[in-house]
């Protein structure tokens, strides 16, 4: 009987194990997503001269352009990968 248990203590154990790593996987995935996006606003909306585009007024939306193009990029690679 005690046998039976720690087997089935060993298979609950493994199975949390892999709930855990795959939400984990995950959680490391929407960040390596959103990680440069944050950058790259955060470095861009600091209020100091000499910000690329400043004089610009077209430039916001070239910005946004790129995130969204940096965001395919990235879900393309993770795909090819096979990460996602």
């Amino acid at each position: 009987m005690r046998e039976r248990a720690v087997v089935a203590q060993d298979q609950l154990t493994s199975h949390l194990a892999e709930e855990l790593n795959s939400r984990m996987y995950v959680l490391s995935l929407v960040a390596a997503i959103f990680l440069p996006l944050g950058f790259l606003t955060g470095l861009l909306g600091i209020n100091v001269g000499g910000i690329p585009g400043a004089e610009n007024p077209g430039s916001f939306g070239i910005f946004v352009v790129g995130l969204v193009v940096l965001v395919a990029l990235e879900l393309w690679y993770f795909r090819r990968r096979r990460w996602l």
